[in-house]
């Protein structure tokens, strides 16, 4: 009767323990995909390897791509400094030629009707008469820096002429009254000192011609454009002049 009861002991211990075996080995073959873990676990360190090898194949990728980026925008940069610095050039030569309002500190001459009464017996206008004063005004504040000149508003460049015409001055093709407004930009000081040194042309113009005269340094003055573009009709540049020769 014992020999049963241990007999029968040791069969239920042994199923039980093929009962844990089984469990632990489906355990395993579920996890390891059936493999022997000793495959899988090469195969993992295999996948590994590869995935790794990508990995340093895609950030090689991306960097080269990222410095293709950065040398673009480097490139796009550059032009757009270069086009922002022809924009500039361009925007002092209209400022310079007269295509642009301008403004900045300078002088404002005004010349007007003489002190006392200077008459002419044909009626000669005084001021149109002697235009070439005015000349000689400008002259002198083209030698003391002037950036841009206006005569009663209308801007005056290498292009302008002032002249006597039926007794009325004009001034590029504009009859101009008095007073006679010239203004300057630039700077104030050295132009009324170049105009006002002694026996100079603002002397003369006092002395002489009895011409009322009023010059005043101002911190900002506003010069307008050139209402018409001066298209070259004989000048080209050297290159074109070389080539047709």
């Amino acid at each position: 009767m014992k020999d049963i009861k241990s007999k029968f002991s040791m069969f239920l211990v042994c199923l039980i323990l093929g009962v844990i075996l089984s469990i632990q080995f489906n355990t395993t073959q579920n996890v390891t995909d059936g493999a022997n873990p000793i495959t899988k676990s090469k195969a993992l360190s295999v996948e590994i390897e590869r995935l790794s090898i990508q990995k340093e194949e895609l950030l090689k990728t991306l960097n080269d791509i990222e410095s293709d980026i950065k040398g673009f925008e480097d490139e796009v940069a550059e032009k757009d400094n270069y086009l922002k610095s022809l924009y500039t050039e361009l925007e002092k030569y209209n400022i310079l030629v007269g295509y642009k309002d301008t403004q900045g500190p300078g002088l404002q001459i005004e010349i007007g009707e003489p002190e006392v009464e200077v008459t002419f017996d044909d009626g000669t206008n005084i001021i149109a008469a002697n235009y070439d004063a005015l000349l000689q005004i400008i002259s002198g504040l083209n030698a003391a820096n002037a950036e841009a000149i206006s005569i009663n508003d209308i801007r005056y460049t290498s292009y302008s002429t002032i002249e006597e015409e039926n007794n009325s001055l004009i001034f590029d093709d504009h009859v101009i009254n008095t007073p006679v407004i010239i203004r300057a930009i630039g700077d104030p000081k050295e132009l009324e000192a170049n105009l006002t040194i002694r026996g100079g042309i603002i002397d003369y113009v006092k002395r002489n011609l009895f011409l009322k005269i009023n010059i005043v340094k101002k911190e900002d003055i506003v010069i307008p454009g050139l209402h018409k573009k001066i298209e070259p009709k004989y000048i080209r540049p050297v290159e074109s002049l070389n080539s047709q020769l």
